[in-house]
């Protein structure tokens, strides 16, 4: 049996570029990763209640798809989405380095990394007051082109969806662009469900279970093929 690389010193750090919709990069880990300040490159990185799985690439060579969990607690989580469009569209960039590479350590360097990957938030797949799940495409597998302002994408909707509000027991559309009103309600797999579990997949299919046999207002590219 062959035993599993113990990597002493290890870190798991994250990047959050917000560029796109108009924000900074946010620097962050887990909590339970980071105990203490992390300064790496002249950044600090904030230990954050999270958890994020499914970044190893399978034995049939298939592609990530990880999600990441964040803790909600305070409506911390409510106020990246609120400012940044749902962070659909927002770089990840997932970093392995060593204790000592950071800049209080024995051989700091910026430039020292055991692997760097990029990922795209592709679909908020759970949204309560304990925590937000996001879905990540991998930059390899994400399909399109970007024009100026604008990000193309073949199979993924950007709208921002409505959100059930608990205390009120209705829909928020304040930041919503998606212009779905009806009273039929969808999960994220297009299965119909309860008003409080409504969330779109952001797929051509999901807009259709919403919109069809209307014009589907959806802001996907089916037309775009991949573009590197």
């Amino acid at each position: 049996m062959t035993r599993p690389l113990i990597v002493e010193g290890l870190i798991t750090l994250y990047q959050l570029d917000t560029a796109r919709l108009g924000g900074p990069v946010h620097y962050f880990g887990s909590a339970e990763d980071i105990s203490s300040q992390i300064i790496w490159g002249g950044n600090e990185y904030i230990g954050l209640p999270m958890e994020a799985t499914g970044f190893e690439m399978t034995s049939k060579g298939a592609l990530p798809q990880p999600s990441i969990t964040i803790a909600n607690l305070y409506g911390a989580g409510n106020t990246l989405l609120d400012t940044y469009n749902g962070l659909i569209g927002a770089e990840v960039t997932r970093i392995l380095t060593l204790r000592r590479f950071l800049d209080d350590g024995a051989t700091p360097d910026p430039n020292a990394f055991i692997t760097r990957d990029k990922f795209v938030v592709s679909q908020k797949t759970s949204h309560n007051a304990v925590a937000i799940v996001f879905k990540l495409a991998s930059r390899m597998d994400h399909e399109g082109t970007q024009l100026p302002r604008r990000l193309l994408m073949r199979d993924l909707c950007t709208h921002t969806y409505r959100i059930w509000v608990v205390e009120t027991q209705s829909f928020d559309y304040s930041h919503a662009s998606c212009p779905y009103t009806g009273p039929n309600n969808f999960d994220t797999n297009d299965g119909g469900t309860t008003h409080d579990r409504d969330q779109c997949s952001r797929t051509i299919n999901g807009c259709g279970a919403r919109f069809a046999p209307g014009v589907l207002p959806g802001r996907f590219f089916p037309g775009v093929g991949k573009v590197r």
